[in-house]
């Protein structure tokens, strides 16, 4: 069985299995062991490491990319985050004027001041508005509230009549469709 070449004066009309190492005559085509083409000489292992690391260099890199977006990503999340109530895109600005001033202003069943009034930071959605002012009709709406805007509302609030007029008219209507004299009075019209 042929052995391996120690020198280059023994491998002359030899061939070298790279895969097993054993040597063999020139008519040889094929390694008798394991099939090898004889012919064929592997790349030197340099090119085969150079080539390896290539490969890897690219998977580090776009590891290294990978990482560096998610951090980005994650520090902007933090930024949100931190941002101040007032600029936060769930709230919003609200303004109530009403004619006459000094009417109380309600949000959502809670006082929060006098008109003209401007509360901020109210959060978006939907609420109810109301104003009372004494002597005068109230002032009710439905409002969105939508981020970072500022809705208005004017109440021109319409005086209701007066109690003692209205009752003193109900009274006086009653007599002169009963044809009732008022006190003091007959009923023919002449007075006592």
């Amino acid at each position: 069985m042929p052995g391996k070449f120690d020198s280059p004066a023994e491998s002359r009309g030899k061939r070298i299995c790279y895969s097993c190492g054993n040597s063999y005559p020139d008519i040889f085509r094929f390694c008798p062991r394991d099939s090898t083409d004889l012919a064929y000489l592997p790349p030197p292992i340099e090119n085969l490491a150079r080539d390896f690391s290539r490969s890897h260099k690219w998977v580090a890199f776009n590891f290294i990319s990978a990482l560096g977006l998610i951090l980005a990503a994650w520090l902007i999340i933090d930024q949100l985050s931190i941002m101040p109530a007032g600029s936060a895109p769930g709230y919003g600005e609200l303004t109530v004027r009403t004619t006459p001033p000094g009417a109380r202003v309600y949000l959502d069943g809670s006082q929060v001041g006098v008109s003209p009034v401007r509360l901020s930071d109210v959060p978006t959605g939907f609420h109810r508005v109301r104003a009372v002012c004494p002597g005068y009709s109230d002032g009710n709406a439905n409002v969105e509230i939508l981020p970072s805007a500022t809705q208005k509302l004017v109440w021109d609030l319409s005086p209701l009549p007066s109690r003692k007029a209205n009752s003193r008219n109900k009274y006086l209507t009653e007599l002169f469709t009963r044809q009732i004299a008022p006190p003091g009075e007959t009923p023919g019209g002449t007075s006592t």
